[in-house]
Order: structure tokens, then C-alpha cells, then sequence
């Protein structure tokens, strides 16, 4: 052994405060809170193991995926330094304690790791799951009830048929409860404080209570040959009602990209299944009496309607929030959302104010907005929709799907930031995404509309009529979109169904003219889509 580096074996005192001692009975020094951490979690694991991805995500809670794995190959190579060689192994999967470098000390009295704690909410949830199990602490509560974020876990899967210490369907539910750690539009409890309610017999609302969730994550796995069949529903918490299942069926190939797939299409399905749960529980109470985050929820039906009407109440809750907590990100991100919306569809008396006020409201919300992946997606699209910028634009998105790779509607909206920018088959693959992420999403109308500008921007004017037409079967009420379609009509020498699109335009949009258009669309289109307005003319749109 070479300078100050102790002899094996390492003693971990467990119970009251925690200490790491050598052979010697002398204290290691030089070990981070994290370090320490690492050490209790990895001494309460079966074989004395967890995956790399799981420790990033348990100690680093508050940081995204890549910075969370970087600080814990830094703390590996710490903890490296200060411990005996070789008495803490790592792979590229697995981080685990060499059993015979360590011993472990956990005998009363004093609580499990007494006085101890860690800024990441992962840990302290595992920590006061221990504690409670020891009978030292109280188990945690819910969070949502009060009008914060929801609390989600993700229980144990059942695997059908499979053989004993098969770990395939604990590493599905490890990857779905990561996925989901990353979408931070609800907390996430740690994976191993749900593994402790693998063999209990409780039901939803016991294990809800215990862990203190408004919702549980539940699944089963069964194998056949090269295929898999995987099982999933999300629950209320406090009654076990069911909310959403999925069935997902696919071939046993790459074991890794498999269980990233399955993580994907949950998490992707999860978030509007949930968002919509907790629209309807936020609109149970009276507007005066919700939350700054209940009035953003409540808000949401109307910002996606796609109507004057709607958008101008999206606008008033949202202000409701905005007097609650006037630097409350998600609120100040989705009015400036809510802002682009009223020039670019045509809704606004003086499109120059709007856009202006959109573009400030941006600047305002992303001091605030921090790492939340959807007000990134709202500030992304209130750019394009009233600027030239898209390389801002792009900015937004590009940071919320590196945090949330499972955002539908950042591949949404990246979808149209494409169109502006006439990358027609990468705009098609996003709304692809999208949909594959969500399927049900009370957004897919304009994804069809995406669709349908891709083939508008190629001249495949049939083709973009036909998703065009979905789009309005989807959401026959969003009327801007007659404006297209009179184009597209007039574009494939239709004049009798173009003047019937300039009909319903004009019944929607009273005294409507050339020049309105051109100060409201985003500019985008306006710059490098002169026959859009050629067209338009032909149709019938006066000039002023």
C-alpha cells in the first residue's frame, strides 16, 4: 500500500453518526458527503451492488443525466484514492464493494446514519425509507396535496415465468423510473425505495400511503422465445383507481436497447396520462382556490384548443398564477406560449404589440424556467412563432429534449422550427416522435398540421392536404387553419373548394386582409413563402 492510503478492511458505522474507519480504528479522511453516500447506499444492497445510472440519478438528483453520470465517475476516482485498491469496483454497468474489504457496523443504539444528509432528493428518500423501516423515523408523506408537484412511483414488475434471479424486469423498471426522473413535471420516488414493497402484500393505497405518492406505476413482464409482452398502468394512488395501461410487444434482441425502448414509450405516455389526471383534480376546486401550480394545469385545455376564446382564458389563469408567484417559471414560459399564439392565429388587434410582448415575456420566464423541459418547450415555440430567430428557437428545444429525450412536445415543436427552416425530412421524423411518444396527445391535431406544411414546403399539395384535413377531423375548431387549406385547394387548381375555405376563414376571421396575415404568421413564412401569399390573393383574400 503506497502513501496514506488505508489498510483493508474499511469499517462503514451505520448506525448513529456514520463514520468510515481503517484497520486502525482511525477515521478515513478525504471522502466527500457524496463519497460517504455512496458507500452507506452500496452497504444496503444485495451483493453489495448498483447499477452506475441508478447511483447517478440517487446522488445527483438535481442535475440532468450526463452531468450526474460525469460527477460520479469523479467520485469514483476519489473514493479510489482514498480506500484500499481495489475494494471499490466499477464496470460500465456496475459500481460495487469488494465484501472482503469491508465490514459494517450497525448496531444500536442511534438511528441509521444519525444527523446525516444529502441535497439530492433521491438519497432522502431512500434515507428516510431506511429509517422508517427501522422504526427511527416517520415514513414520508404526499407532496401534491398542498399544491405542488405530484408524486409518482414505479412499483416492482411481476415477471411471468422467468427463472429465479432474472434481473430483466427490475432493469425495465430502473430505466422507466430514470426516463421519468427526467421529466421534472412530477417527483419521481427513488427506485429503491419502491423495490421495498416488492414481496408486500398491500394494496395501492397502503403502498401510496407508505411512500407517500398520489400515484403508482405498475407492471408485469412476460418472455417467450425472442419476444417480450410488457404490462403497464398507472394508478391513483389514494383509491388504486386505474388510469391508463398499455400493452408493449417487442423482440428480445439487444437487451440494453430494449429496456431503453420500453422506457421511452412509457415515459413518453405517462406524462400527458398523468398531466391530464391532475388537470381534473386541479379543476375540482374553484379557480380562486387553487394553486399557482393547479392554475397552470388549469390552463392547459384552453392554450391547446386552438381558439381565440381559449387563449384568452389560458391568458387570465395564467395571470391568476403569475399574481400568486409573479417569478413562478412555468407560468411566466407558457403565457409567453400563450402570447405568440395571438398574432401568429390571427386572434390579435395590434400583432406588433403581441409579438413584442411574447418575445419580453421570454426573456422574463427564462430567468426562472431553470431545467423544466416543458417551459423550455413553451419558450421555444413562442420564439419561432413571433421572431426570425430560430437559432434561439432551437436553443430552448435543443436543452428540453437533452433533458427530457421523452418530450412529445419538444419533438413537436422541433418538427415545426424544421419546417421554418425547409429541412422537410427531419421535420417528418419529429412529428413521427412525437406521435410515437404520445399518441393520444391533445396536441396530435397540429402534429397532422406539421405533417401536412413538411409536404406544403415541397410542393406535395395533395399529400399536404390530406393531413391537414386529419388535423381539422382532430380539432375541427381550430378555424386558422381554412387559411392553409385555401392555399392548398387554390395550389391544386380547386377554386370552388378554395372559395369554401375562404368562406369558413372569413366567417372566423371578419374583415380579414393580406396585410393582417403578413404582420401576424410568424416570420418564417413570410420571408421564404411568397407564393403562400399568391395563392391567398387567387382565393380571394383582398389585398388591405
Amino acid at each position: 500500500m503506497q502513501g496514506d492510503v488505508p489498510e483493508a478492511p474499511i469499517t462503514l458505522h451505520l448506525t448513529g453518526p456514520f463514520a468510515v474507519t481503517d484497520a486502525t480504528g482511525a477515521e478515513v479522511e478525504g471522502l466527500s458527503r457524496r463519497g460517504q453516500a455512496m458507500l452507506a447506499y452500496l452497504s444496503r444492497q444485495p451483493g453489495l451492488r448498483a447499477e452506475r445510472g441508478l447511483l447517478a440519478d440517487l446522488l445527483w438528483s438535481d442535475r440532468g443525466e450526463v452531468q450526474a453520470r460525469a460527477s460520479l465517475r469523479q467520485e469514483l476516482s476519489v473514493l479510489r484514492r482514498h480506500l484500499p485498491e481495489g475494494s471499490v469496483l466499477a464496470d460500465r454497468q456496475m459500481v460495487r464493494l469488494d465484501p472482503e474489504g469491508f465490514c459494517f457496523h450497525a448496531t444500536p443504539p442511534g438511528c441509521f446514519l444519525e444527523g446525516f444528509d444529502l441535497a439530492s432528493e433521491g438519497f432522502e428518500d431512500w434515507l428516510r425509507l431506511m429509517r422508517a423501516a427501522e422504526g427511527k423515523a416517520p415514513a414520508p408523506t404526499a407532496v401534491a396535496g398542498g399544491g405542488g408537484l405530484p408524486c409518482l412511483a414505479v412499483l416492482p414488475f411481476n415477471e411471468l415465468g422467468s427463472c429465479e434471479g432474472d434481473m430483466f424486469a427490475d432493469g425495465v423498471v430502473e430505466e422507466i423510473t430514470a426516463a421519468l426522473s427526467r421529466v421534472h413535471e412530477f417527483h419521481v420516488i427513488a427506485r429503491q425505495s419502491a423495490f421495498a414493497f416488492r414481496d408486500a402484500s398491500l394494496d395501492a393505497p397502503a403502498v401510496s400511503a407508505k411512500l407517500g405518492t398520489d400515484y403508482l406505476i405498475e407492471g408485469t413482464v412476460q418472455r417467450a422465445r425472442d419476444r417480450v409482452r410488457i404490462n403497464v398502468q398507472l394508478a391513483r394512488g389514494s383509491d388504486g383507481h386505474l388510469l391508463w395501461s398499455q400493452r408493449f410487444d417487442d423482440r428480445l434482441d439487444d437487451l440494453f436497447d430494449l429496456q431503453d425502448r420500453i422506457a421511452a414509450a412509457v415515459a413518453g405516455q405517462i406524462s400527458p396520462s398523468l398531466r391530464t389526471a391532475e388537470i381534473a383534480r386541479a379543476e375540482t376546486k374553484p379557480p380562486a382556490d387553487r394553486s399557482a401550480y393547479e392554475l397552470v394545469l388549469s390552463a392547459l385545455p384552453h392554450f391547446w384548443a386552438h381558439s381565440r376564446v381559449g387563449n384568452a382564458r389560458a391568458l387570465e389563469l395564467l395571470d391568476l398564477a403569475l399574481k400568486q408567484r409573479d417569478s413562478y417559471g412555468p407560468a411566466l414560459a407558457y403565457k409567453a406560449w400563450v402570447l405568440a399564439q395571438q398574432p401568429s392565429y390571427m386572434w390579435s388587434d395590434d400583432p406588433v404589440a403581441d409579438r413584442a410582448a411574447a418575445l419580453e415575456t421570454t426573456r422574463n420566464a427564462a430567468a426562472h424556467v431553470a431545467d423544466h423541459a416543458p417551459s423550455l418547450v413553451a419558450l421555444g415555440a413562442a420564439v419561432a412563432l413571433v421572431s426570425p430567430d430560430l437559432d434561439l428557437a432551437n436553443s430552448y428545444i435543443d436543452r428540453a429534449l437533452a433533458i427530457d429525450p421523452n418530450n412529445a412536445w419538444g419533438w413537436l415543436r422541433r418538427g415545426w422550427n424544421r419546417n421554418y427552416a425547409a429541412r422537410m425530412d427531419e421535420a417528418r421524423a419529429c412529428f413521427d416522435r412525437a406521435e410515437a411518444l404520445s399518441p393520444l396527445d391533445p396536441f396530435l391535431f397540429n402534429i397532422e398540421f406539421g405533417r401536412g406544411a413538411a409536404y406544403l414546403n415541397e410542393n406535395r399539395f395533395a399529400e399536404a392536404l390530406v393531413h391537414f384535413r386529419r388535423g381539422m377531423t382532430l380539432s375541427p375548431s381550430v378555424d386558422w387553419a381554412w387559411r392553409v387549406i385555401a392555399v392548398l385547394q387554390t395550389r391544386l387548381g380547386r377554386p370552388d373548394a378554395a372559395a369554401e375555405a375562404i368562406g369558413k376563414l372569413r366567417a372566423a376571421y371578419p374583415g380579414l386582409t393580406i396585410r393582417k396575415i403578413a404582420a401576424s404568421i410568424p416570420p418564417t413564412i413570410v420571408e421564404n413563402q411568397p407564393a403562400y401569399f399568391t395563392s391567398l390573393r387567387e382565393a380571394g383574400i383582398p389585398e388591405d
